[in-house]
């Protein structure tokens, strides 16, 4: 066995300390860096919801993508297409990051972006809310944010999920908008991105977004062609579901009768006052849509209305015109009555006229007949027995 000198053994000794200084510590936690040139000229476009790159002739690939939003504690990864990643319709306004993922050999390369929503604090859009109304119209409406600057401008857009506009509304100067409304749904998706941005000559201005499900913002009208009816064991109502933008069957229906009796009119006023308890039911919808519940108390009046319901959320239609029903309901006026009372005595005395004067008529031109007189008195009166004597005599 050899022994290695003691000055050769130092000498090596200081060559491995320097090699391991001339690399420096290592982080087990930090990925390999084996070059970003791969991830040159990466961009994200909000409007599209597209993060692309620049593609380079290198053996480097880019496999996955992944937006993140903490505040919100969303996560979406997608595959890589090309040089891009195109994700689904998101927020964007809280900001989010952006993750590329991809390899080059048998080691993995990480890139992120942070996109983030530029302009002072408080200046953008507040509490977006929309709503489709009547089955033809999409109105938004928002609050002024509190920092905004005194010349702001907002306006709306409507994408759809490939980035196109289907929608829009801007404010006229000087007058900034808090509502918009778009008269046109023939392009609404089911799904859309709703985008309210500002303009100042300040500076930069926030915007504010949403996602929304059309069929869930719809709000209903109230039903057509609302009919009813009683008789003394039951008074029945009638309806007709209302339009609607999303494409709804019967099963998607709900509808809310309520009724309630009514006091009787008052000389006075003419005039009555509902009464506190008011009864209302809740039924799904059918094919028929008719409704029965028993008739108030005889000469008993009420009044009835409905509103209809979507089964897919808890919002209701406004209610339709309260119908009034009843006995008293139809009673008519007391002139009708005294005009009718009128006519009727009137026509009585024409016809008992009509009746006198053709009985005078029909004397004048059939006289009775003369009856046969008594040969001893002259008396038309005869006697029953001498008259059949005298008839019996040859």
């Amino acid at each position: 066995m050899s022994i290695i000198p003691l000055p050769q053994l130092l000498a090596l000794l200081c060559c491995c300390g320097l090699a391991a200084a001339t690399q420096g510590p290592t982080d087990p936690s930090t990925p390999p860096n084996l070059g970003l040139a791969h991830f040159h000229n990466l961009t994200f476009d909000p409007g599209t919801w597209t993060l692309s790159w620049a593609c380079g002739g290198h053996d480097g690939a880019v496999m996955s993508c992944t937006v993140i939003d903490q505040e919100a504690g969303i996560r979406r990864r997608v595959r890589s297409r090309g040089c891009r990643c195109r994700f689904q319709p998101m927020e964007l306004h809280r900001g989010v990051d952006l993750e590329v993922a991809g390899d080059k050999g048998h080691a993995q390369v990480h890139q992120t972006l942070r996109f983030e929503n530029e302009g002072a604090p408080g200046s953008g859009a507040e509490n977006l809310t929309c709503e489709i109304l009547a089955a033809h119209f999409l109105c938004c409406y928002w609050a002024v944010g509190p920092a905004a600057p005194d010349d702001i401008r907002y306006s709306l857009r409507v994408l759809n999920a490939t980035g196109h506009e289907v929608a829009s509304c801007s404010a006229a100067p000087g007058t900034p908008p808090t509502r918009c409304q778009a008269d046109d749904l023939t392009h609404l998706p089911r799904l859309a991105y709703i985008v309210v941005t500002g303009q100042s000559r300040t500076g930069l201005v926030r915007f504010l977004d949403a996602v929304v499900n059309t069929k869930g913002i719809e709000r209903l009208g109230p039903p057509d062609n609302v009919s009813a009816s009683c008789n003394f064991s039951h008074c029945t109502i009638t309806w007709a579901p209302p339009p609607t933008w999303a494409p709804m069957t019967e099963q998607d229906f709900r509808f809310e009768i309520e009724w309630k009796s009514c006091p009787p009119l008052s000389s006075s006023t003419q005039k009555a006052e509902p009464s506190s308890i008011a009864q209302k039911v809740v039924i799904a919808g059918r094919e028929d849509n008719a409704f029965a519940f028993p008739s108030p108390a005889p000469r008993g009046r009420l009044w009835v209305r409905v509103r209809a319901g979507d089964t897919r959320s808890d919002r209701w239609s406004d209610w339709s015109p309260a119908l009034e029903l009843g006995s008293e309901a139809t009673t008519p006026p007391r002139a009708l009555v005294l005009a009718a009372s009128s006519c009727a005595a009137l026509l009585c005395a024409l016809a008992l006229g009509a009746a006198c004067r053709r009985l005078a008529l029909s004397r004048r031109l059939l006289p009775p007949i003369p009856g046969i007189r008594d040969r001893v008195s002259d008396d038309e009166r005869v006697n029953s027995e001498t008259l059949r004597k005298d008839l019996l005599r040859p």
